[in-house]
């Protein structure tokens, strides 16, 4: 399970998935968010020939003035970002006394924007709504029309922790979905396929070590021996076999007797002095590291029995 963990850490930590990780850490670095305000139109309007713009003066039944300096707004407020705003505060403030708004229904909420008190000031005028839901994708216009402006600029805000505008002038490229929203249920899939697959090898025994080795000193029966017992995988596949491979080292003065069934060794053989006696197999399990019951003595002498630790994939 160890070697489990290891693995499904080095994929989360590296490609796609870390490139997914990352993202989302650049995100919570950032912190402020940014919804659109994108200028369609700011332009003065000109009546066409032999028309001429004029408005009602109050108080005057039926009586018009000519409008000859009219310059008009249109902006759209896009919710680009992941956050549903709720009672956010917008604001614009433009530089005439003699200013219309109009403001549409919110596309997707369909709340109405509710008008908030601003304040006066000579030579400008500002309007501020409150702005009850604006979950995402949600967008809402507004329309301008200043009379006499002593400037074509203007000023906006938007009043919610976290989130500002973003001006955008004219209509703005097609939104692209970001590489997280884009990535992340494939990332998801991958790394549920990755930890089913990494189970799987765990269970069938494909997922440990690929090669081991175990040396244990013997000493009984007038004999002294050193065993080895290496695995390695015999191929380079998935379902390559297990190479197992037992070593028996003389050290000794004396020639020695050794059986042992796990050891391949079902009579009796004589490893002499010096000498070094190989028993091998393949195997289609994964190794596992097991006492064996091993008989040892002297050719002079009676044999003992001891039991040490071996690989075997039976």
């Amino acid at each position: 399970m160890l070697e489990l963990i290891k693995i499904l850490a080095s994929f989360l930590g590296g490609g796609l998935a870390g490139a997914v990780i990352n993202e989302w850490f650049r995100r919570r670095r950032e912190g402020v968010q940014r919804i659109q305000l994108i200028e369609r139109v700011n332009r003065p309007i000109s009546p066409l020939e032999g028309f001429t713009l004029a408005r009602e003066i109050d108080g005057a039944d039926g009586m018009l003035k000519a409008v000859t300096d009219l310059r008009e707004y249109q902006l759209t407020m896009r919710n680009s970002t992941s956050t549903h705003l709720q009672s956010a505060e917008v604001q614009f403030e433009f530089p005439s006394d003699d200013v219309q708004a109009l403001v549409s229904l919110p596309a997707l909420s369909r709340i109405s924007l509710a008008p908030l008190d601003a304040p006066t000031t000579p030579g400008k005028r500002i309007f501020r709504w409150r702005v009850p839901h604006f979950p995402a994708g949600d967008s809402v216009e507004f329309t301008f029309r200043a009379v006499a402006p002593s400037s074509e600029k203007y000023e906006y805000s938007l009043n919610y922790v976290g989130v500002i505008f973003e001006m955008i002038v004219g209509e703005p490229p097609p939104a692209r979905k970001s590489f997280l929203h884009n990535s992340l249920p494939i990332v998801l899939f991958g790394v549920m396929l990755t930890i089913l697959v990494l189970v799987a090898l765990q269970v069938s025994g494909k997922l440990q070590q690929n090669s081991g080795e175990k040396l244990t000193s013997v000493q009984t029966g007038g004999c002294n021996l050193q065993i080895v017992s290496i695995f390695e995988v015999y191929g380079q596949h998935f379902d390559s076999p297990w190479h197992i491979k037992h070593r028996i080292v003389n050290i000794g003065t004396q020639d020695c007797v050794i059986q042992s069934q796990a050891l391949n060794l079902g009579n009796p053989a004589i490893v002499k002095s010096g000498d070094t006696l190989d028993r091998e197999h393949l195997s289609e399990s994964a190794p596992k590291l097991l006492d064996a019951v091993i008989s040892i003595g002297a050719t002079e002498a009676s044999r003992e029995t001891t039991s040490i630790p071996i690989y075997s994939g039976r």
